[in-house]
This record gives C-alpha cells, sequence and structure tokens, in this order.
C-alpha cells in the first residue's frame, strides 16, 4: 500500500512493545494528500492503526487516530469523525495523559471537529483544557498549538454570540502568530476568522475588509510554498471572500489551489 505496509514495526522500545513505523505511516500519508488520494490515505492510516494495535502500541493507536479525526473532518464524515473521538480519549485515558501536551492537540483536533459539526459549546468544553495545558507546559511547539486553540476558541465563541471573549481569544491567537512570522496560513485564518466576528458584533465594514485585506495579502506572500496545505487554505479562505463579496480575491485563491493539485479551473 503505498510507501507503508503493514509487518514493518520498528524494534521494541524499553517497554518491550513493538512500535509502529510512524514516520513511514506519516510519509505515505503526505504522499497520497499531495494528490488529493484521500481513499489511499484512510486505508494506509486503517492498516497503521490495526498493526498498532495487534502490537499493544496505543501511543502509536492515539497518534494515527489523530490524524484519522483530521482526515475525516475534512472529508465530512461527522459520524466517522465522532467514533473516531471516542476512541481516542479512551486511548489517552488508558495511557494515563489526559493532562499532557499530546492530550491538549488531540482536544484541539475533537474541538474543530465539533465546531465542523456547529456543536460550539460542546467545542468550548475541550478548548478550555486545552489552553491551560498548554499554558503550563508551552514548550516544544506549545506556543502554536495554544494559537490554534484560541483560534478555534474564537470561532466557537463568535457563534455562542460571546463577541469580547472571541476577540481577546483572536488578540491571543495573533499575539503568539505575529511572533512567529513563518506560520502564515494561520495567521490569515485569524484575519479571516475576526472578519466574521467583527461583521456579526459591530458590523463595520471598514474593520471588516481591513481583515480580508491583510489575510488576502499574507496568502499572496512570495515566500509561501505551494503544497496542498497551502491550496487547502487558498480553498477555505476564497469561500470567506466568496461569503463577504471579494470575488476577485476568491476566484484568484481558487486557481492557485487548482494549480497545486494540477486541475484546470
Amino acid at each position: 500500500m503505498g510507501e507503508y505496509s503493514t509487518a514493518t514495526g520498528s524494534a521494541a522500545g524499553e517497554s518491550g512493545i513493538k512500535r509502529i513505523p510512524m514516520n513511514s505511516v506519516w510519509t505515505a500519508v503526505e504522499n497520497c494528500m499531495t494528490k488529493k488520494d484521500y481513499t489511499t490515505a484512510k486505508a494506509v492510516l486503517a492498516e497503521a492503526g490495526r498493526e498498532a494495535a495487534s502490537y499493544g502500541d496505543l501511543s502509536g493507536e492515539l497518534q494515527v487516530l489523530h490524524e484519522r479525526i483530521a482526515l475525516s473532518r475534512r472529508l465530512g464524515e461527522y459520524a466517522e469523525c465522532d467514533i473516531l473521538c471516542n476512541k481516542a480519549t479512551e486511548t489517552l485515558s488508558q495511557l494515563s495523559m489526559q493532562s499532557t501536551p499530546a492530550a491538549a492537540s488531540l482536544f484541539v483536533n475533537i474541538a474543530d471537529t465539533l465546531i465542523a459539526e456547529d456543536r460550539y459549546r460542546d467545542a468550548l468544553h475541550y478548548l478550555t483544557p486545552a489552553c491551560e495545558i498548554i499554558r503550563e507546559n508551552p514548550e516544544n511547539g506549545g506556543e502554536i498549538l495554544l494559537a490554534s486553540a484560541c483560534n478555534s476558541m474564537g470561532m466557537a465563541l463568535t457563534a455562542t454570540g460571546e463577541y469580547e471573549k472571541a476577540k481577546a481569544a483572536y488578540d491571543e491567537a495573533l499575539t503568539i502568530l505575529l511572533a512567529n512570522p513563518e506560520h502564515v496560513l494561520d495567521t490569515a485564518a485569524a484575519h479571516i476568522n475576526l472578519a466574521f466576528l467583527m461583521n456579526a458584533w459591530t458590523g463595520d465594514d471598514e474593520e471588516v475588509n481591513s481583515h480580508l485585506i491583510t489575510a488576502f495579502k499574507l496568502l499572496d506572500s512570495k515566500d509561501l510554498e505551494h503544497d496542498y496545505r497551502y491550496a487547502d487554505a487558498c480553498i477555505r479562505c476564497a469561500e470567506s471572500f466568496d461569503y463577504f463579496g471579494f470575488f476577485l480575491y476568491k476566484n484568484q485563491l481558487r486557481k492557485r489551489a487548482a494549480a497545486v493539485y494540477g486541475e484546470d479551473q
């Protein structure tokens, strides 16, 4: 199955448990994603999960479930997403890792699924502890995860009408992201979300437009690699620009996404 197959587990770790070769799994999945071959990506992850279970490799299972949740959400397969989220939280509990950065990352992933399902208050139940965990463990990329959590929290709070709290969450996210200028796509997403917030909260067209223009300028950066992550960001943002009537921006971003995937526009 592509670059990954079963019976490829690595040597046993300190616990004596054989581990699945995560680097090989991620390489195979990344190659599928660049070709929009989601069927094979799902199969690779499912097979890796089965292999991890056969070894008793709970850590490997958790990492695979994390990726399966994100992929199922991307494909709009929310019933499957819910099953995977429940399995992941059970595995997290088995590992006694509920207060770790890995738990925070999973909680943000689950919250993003709940937001996609319009279950905003349920999402906040995961985002609140996620932010607390990350703030206590900011090292090893924790700040960027916190920015992601704050961005998601802003979306959920906007949907529940808690506009001041949403603005505070977005401000925290942007403070982190502006100090890490390599995370351009996340910064663009935050400005798009702020446009939706201000449109709902104040109706100030000038401020809404300012956030939209800033987001497009960020996506227009010449330093950005035009890979599938960029294409996905373009697709998501194009929908938002379409909503606000920024049709020129929408068309440009859709063309860029199509070019990444070698599709006709």
